[in-house]
C-alpha cells in the first residue's frame, strides 16, 4: 500500500535538508512516536507507543512510498491490539492495512527543522546497537591511520544514528563513529570528510 503523506513530508524535508523527522500521531488514546528517515535506503518509518513499553513499528518505505502493511512479530501485533482496545478502538477485527490508512491521512505536509530527529531519538528504538547508552556525537576515527578497520557494529550504528550517505563514506574510508556517555564530552556533528 502506498503512505503518500511521507511523498509530501519527504518532499518538504528534502527541500530543508532535514534527513530524518519525528512527529506525533494520536488513535484514540494511544499517541506515537513517529521517525520518518529519508536518508536510509530504503527509506524506513518508525512508530513507538508512547504510553506501551514493547510497542515499535518498523517499516521498510519503498520506491513510490509503498509498504507492506504487516507486522512481522506476533507479540507486537498482540500487544498493539490489546492496546488499541483498551483505548476505546472499535473495530472489531484489527486491519494493519486501515491503521495505516487512517496514519496516512495524518502525516505532517510540512517539515519543520526543530522537528528533525537526533541519534538520542532514534536509539531508543534499536537497544542492540553497539554501545547503545553512548548517544552523544564524539568525532571521528580514521582506522587507516592505526592499521585497523571500522568494526560492522560501528558501521551499523553509524547508519542508524546518522544516515546512509555518512555509513557509505565511512564504509568506503575506514572511518568510525566515535560515542560518549558524557553530554558535556560531545561535539556538534560534522560530516568524515571535513575532519
Amino acid at each position: 500500500m502506498k503512505l503518500d503523506g511521507l511523498r509530501t513530508l519527504c518532499s518538504s524535508m528534502a527541500r530543508q535538508d532535514i534527513g530524518r523527522y519525528k512527529f506525533r500521531y494520536q488513535v484514540n488514546q494511544l499517541e506515537f512516536e513517529c521517525i520518518f528517515f529519508r536518508d536510509l535506503e530504503p527509506f524506513e518509518l518508525i512508530m513507538g507507543c508512547l504510553s506501551h513499553d514493547n510497542i515499535t513499528l518498523l517499516f521498510k518505505v519503498e520506491l513510490e512510498f509503498e509498504v507492506i502493511p504487516f507486522i512481522k512479530c506476533k507479540k507486537t501485533l498482540s500487544k498493539l491490539i490489546e492496546a488499541l482496545k483498551t483505548s476505546g478502538h472499535s473495530q472489531d477485527k484489527f486491519s494493519v492495512a486501515a491503521f495505516l490508512k487512517e496514519f496516512n491521512s495524518h502525516i505532517p505536509q510540512r517539515a519543520q527543522p526543530r522537528n528533525a530527529a537526533t541519534p538520542s531519538d532514534v536509539i531508543r528504538y534499536y537497544p542492540d546497537i553497539e554501545e547503545s547508552l553512548k548517544i552523544h556525537f564524539r568525532g571521528w576515527l580514521d582506522n587507516t591511520i592505526r592499521n585497523g578497520n571500522v568494526t560492522p557494529f560501528n558501521l551499523d550504528k553509524t547508519r542508524r544514528l546518522l544516515g546512509q550517505e555518512v555509513y557509505e563514506f565511512c564504509r568506503r574510508h575506514n572511518i568510525s563513529s566515535k560515542w560518549t556517555y558524557d553530554e558535556s564530552r560531545a561535539v556538534n556533528f560534522y560530516h568524515p570528510q571535513d575532519r
